[in-house]
C-alpha cells in the first residue's frame, strides 16, 4: 500500500510541519544524548539526523527507496551510514549496537511482521542495549481515540500504510520487553518510550502481538474498502 508517506517532497512538507510544531523538539529530546553504536530504524527522508549529539556512531535503515535517496545526503553531511532496508530484516551482525532508535516508526509496520521487527531489533542490541522510540499511539482516553479511530482507516489508505491507533506501548510488553522509560505528551498523542528486551520470544507473544495490533484492524480494513 502506497501513499503520501511514501513521496519524499510530501513526507517534508508533512512531518517537516509536525516538527515545527513541537515533534522537532521532541526528536531532539528522544536522540540529543545518545552515544555509541546506534542504528535508527526507518529513517524517512532523515529529519531525525540532525538531532543526534557528536558522540552517537549513526547507521540508519530505510525500506522506501525514494525516502533513502532524499536522507542520504544529510547523512553524508553528519559522516553516517544508511541501507535500504526493513526493520524484519536488518542487515547487521548479532550484537552489533548500543541502541536501536525509531522515531514514528512503529505505526508503520504491518501487522504480520511486527515480531520479526522486535525479534531483529533484540538480536542486533548488545547486552545491556536498548530501544529508544518517539511513537504516536493511543491515547487511552476514550474522548480522544473515539476521533482517531474513526480517522485510522482513511489514514491508513492516505499515508500508505501508517495504523494511527496503535498502542505501541502494550505492544512491546506483551513482546517481552521492559518498558524503561515512558512519557506521554499531547495528551499521550506522542509517548517517548526506552525499553530494553526481558525475556525471549514465544509462539503465545506471538499471537498477544497480533491480537494487540489488530485490535482494531477490522473496522478499519472494512472502511479501507469502502473507500476503494
Amino acid at each position: 500500500m502506497r501513499g503520501v508517506l511514501q513521496v519524499a517532497t510530501a513526507y517534508d512538507a508533512f512531518v517537516g510541519a509536525f516538527d515545527l510544531a513541537g515533534l522537532g523538539a521532541l526528536r531532539r529530546r528522544l536522540v540529543g544524548g545518545l552515544g555509541g553504536d546506534i542504528l535508527e530504524i526507518g529513517v524517512g527522508t532523515g529529519l531525525n539526523l540532525r538531532h543526534y549529539g557528536p558522540q552517537a556512531r549513526v547507521a540508519g535503515i530505510e525500506p522506501e527507496a525514494a525516502l533513502l535517496r532524499a536522507a542520504l545526503p544529510r547523512a553524508r553531511a553528519r559522516g553516517y551510514t544508511l541501507a535500504r532496508a526493513a526493520a524484519q530484516a536488518l542487515p547487521f551482525p548479532d550484537g552489533s549496537f548500543d541502541v536501536v532508535v525509531s522515531a514514528i516508526v512503529f505505526c508503520s509496520i504491518p501487522t504480520p511482521l511486527l515480531r520479526a521487527a522486535l525479534d531483529e531489533i533484540r538480536r542486533v542490541l548488545r547486552p545491556g542495549g536498548r530501544l529508544i522510540q518517539l511513537e504516536h499511539t493511543r491515547t487511552g482516553h476514550p474522548l480522544l481515540d473515539l476521533p482517531i479511530d474513526a480517522f485510522a482507516p482513511f489514514w491508513l489508505r492516505l499515508s500508505g500504510g501508517c495504523h494511527i491507533n496503535r498502542d505501541t506501548p502494550a505492544l512491546l510488553a506483551a513482546a517481552g520487553w521492559r518498558v524503561e522509560r515512558h512519557e506521554r505528551r499531547a495528551f499521550g498523542l506522542y509517548r517517548l518510550l526506552a525499553s530494553s528486551p526481558e525475556r525471549p520470544p514465544t509462539v503465545e507473544v506471538a499471537r498477544r502481538i497480533h491480537a494487540l495490533a489488530d485490535e482494531h484492524a477490522p473496522l478499519a480494513e472494512e472502511r479501507v474498502a469502502a473507500i476503494t
